[in-house]
């Protein structure tokens, strides 16, 4: 595979940081066409998932995109709640979302928002996996 000069600067960051969670060193996100697995083959596990990016933008706000697939009737994780907020958007199945006590189904094509410290989890009630998109909006870094 060929990179690109560009495609190389925005790794340089990436190779150049400690060890430990890419969490911990975000990188400046630039203009750029994501093509992320559109695959919902389980491979006989329950669930997969896979970042699509993490970094700030231009004036050091912090977002990261990730996808998930679900088995059916697999959660993506217990109820819990954090500070940043996120936008899930539905690419295949459903999901049944839970937020604060109260369910709802979501269908392929349905935005799901989840404010900032509000318990929540999403759920496929279907019988076929179900992907989706979740973008957090992590805020501004120090």
């Amino acid at each position: 595979m060929e990179l690109s000069r560009r495609e190389l600067h925005l790794l340089l960051p990436l190779l150049a940081a400690p060890q430990g969670h890419a969490e911990d060193h975000p990188v400046t996100l630039d203009s750029k066409i994501y093509r992320p697995d559109q695959s919902t083959d389980l491979h006989g596990q329950p669930k997969k998932g896979g970042r699509i990016f993490f970094g700030t933008e231009h004036s050091g706000f912090a977002l990261e995109m990730h996808q998930t697939v679900l088995g059916p009737g697999t959660a993506s994780h217990p109820p819990h709640k954090h500070a940043h907020d996120e936008i899930m958007i539905v690419l295949d199945g459903t999901l049944e979302t839970y937020v604060e006590g109260k369910t709802d189904i979501a269908e392929k094509g349905a935005i799901i928002f989840y404010a900032s410290n509000q318990m929540h989890r999403a759920r496929n009630p279907g019988t076929v996996p179900a992907r989706y998109y979740v973008l957090e909006l992590r805020g501004h870094t120090a």
